[in-house]
């Protein structure tokens, strides 16, 4: 039942017709996830430099994202950031 619930939750997030869509990508997320987490444990055994490596490697790489999406966020939040055209949808066109 609770189930249910959380499905017409997604429903009413997502619509009806994405529901299927979105439940298959989460499915598939997971499992690339556990796979994921498979590898990274062979070679965290195997291979623990590279591991090491590699694990860093992807810090930085989130760092580096973080990073970029805070400058952006900073410039759209700022005041007056762009300028905008005001376009009258009410008005009667002059053409």
């Amino acid at each position: 039942m609770a189930e249910d619930s959380k499905d017409r939750g997604r429903d009413a997030e997502f619509g009806p017709q994405l529901g299927p869509l979105v439940e298959e990508v989460r499915r598939f997320a997971v499992v690339l996830g556990e796979k994921a987490q498979e590898v990274g444990g062979r070679l965290r055994e195997s291979n623990p430099e590279v591991y090491g490596h590699l694990a860093a490697a992807g810090g930085e790489l989130l760092a580096a994202y973080r990073a970029a999406v805070a400058g952006h966020e900073r410039r759209w939040s700022a005041p007056g950031h762009a300028e905008a055209e005001r376009i009258d949808l009410d008005s009667p066109s002059d053409k």
